[in-house]
């Protein structure tokens, strides 16, 4: 079985890390060639990590760059590889490369919803629609909210964006590691964020809630791990958010890690206050490891997992958050996983193998 993967970018973010859990099991376990086509240059340590996984990793050039560039590629290497499947990742364009393997007669053509926007309904945004459905013939998305976003009121599969849970459980050393290695003393209170530095996801709200929240919990730090996108101000934006708090001594920033499963083991509570998302992979991994997790009421709820989750909404302000990091900070709690396997990437990837096989049945 060959499949052939498309998205925008292969950097550190939750499509990436979506596609390295499923490829990496789907390699080991079965009888499958995979490929990723990325448009954008690559974090190279993702790529080597994507690599070292059985996947063949290709560049092609962004349509932004070079639109016919970008489509001679994609059809030089679908004709050259002739892939059983092609799998898009990029939401509102999967027609670019699934019109491409239409033409091609690639019998299996998967088109991958990981984002919902509630207010992007545009006469362009109508006709990518279209011809997404036009182009594939298996729709598919992260939840139902990425779902209807991309398809409307069509039938599709759900599949979970699914992570190795034994790599999140709580674990006392890598606490006190991460700990040590940042100035955070044992029994402080650490909120911790992860995610790119985009408006998207709204850390600036997130840093306004800490810095009222620290006014009565000194103890306290907040840690926001991630960087912004090349050549975009969000960074420095934060940045000088930041320092114009009186908090600014106890809010961590961290760059570039490579992985991120200690971190979680370190913070007291996850927060993710995002003004839109499809189903973000650092909440559903925040949840395998324990700890409480405060999400934005605009991410889709079944996000929802395990049992210390709460969702709130962004726009009746802070305090509703504030009192919500007050509720645990004031209660010990175990740390212990308790959830279904929707999140589960042994059962998930069976799923996944499966659709493969029957579609390709199905349409070959």
């Amino acid at each position: 079985m060959k499949v052939m993967h498309f998205t925008a970018g292969f950097v550190n973010g939750g499509v990436e890390q979506v596609l390295l859990n499923y490829t990496g099991k789907l390699n080991k376990d079965y009888d499958v060639r995979e490929s990723i086509v990325y448009l954008h240059t690559a974090d190279s340590a993702k790529k080597k990590m994507s690599e070292q996984l059985g996947n063949k990793m290709y560049q092609i050039p962004a349509r932004r760059e070079s639109l016919w560039g970008n489509i001679k590629s994609t059809y030089q290497l679908i004709k050259k590889e002739k892939p059983d499947v092609v799998h898009s990742h990029m939401s509102l364009m999967n027609f670019f490369p699934l019109t491409i393997a239409k033409i091609l007669g690639v019998p299996v053509r998967v088109s991958h919803s990981h984002l919902a926007l509630n207010d992007s309904d545009s006469v362009k945004d109508r006709i990518y629609k279209k011809l997404t459905s036009w182009s594939a013939n298996e729709l598919v998305a992260c939840g139902e909210e990425a779902g209807k976003y991309l398809y409307g009121n069509q039938k599709f599969n759900i599949l979970f964006n699914a992570i190795d849970q034994s790599k999140y459980q709580f674990n006392q050393s890598a606490r006190e590691e991460i700990r040590k290695k940042y100035h955070i003393p044992e029994h402080s209170f650490l909120i911790g964020n992860i995610g790119r530095v985009v408006e998207q996801k709204n850390q600036k709200f997130l840093v306004e809630i800490f810095d009222k929240f620290y006014d009565e919990y000194p103890d306290s730090y907040l840690m926001i791990i991630g960087k912004g996108e090349k050549n975009q101000p969000d960074e420095q934006e934060l940045e000088k958010y930041i320092k114009s708090k009186k908090s600014a001594d106890h809010i961590i920033r961290v760059r570039g890690v490579k992985s991120t499963e200690k971190f979680y083991s370190a913070f007291d509570v996850f927060a993710m206050p995002s003004l839109y998302e499809g189903l973000p992979v650092v909440a559903i991994e925040a949840q395998a490891s324990g700890i409480p997790t405060i999400l934005s009421k605009n991410i889709d709820h079944s996000v929802i997992y395990s049992d210390k989750v709460k969702l709130l909404s962004i726009d009746k302000g802070v305090n509703p958050w504030i009192n919500e990091f007050q509720s645990w900070k004031k209660q010990d709690f175990d740390r212990s996983f308790r959830g279904n396997d929707n999140y589960n990437i042994n059962v998930q990837n069976k799923k996944l193998y499966d659709w493969y096989y029957s579609w390709i049945n199905k349409y070959k």
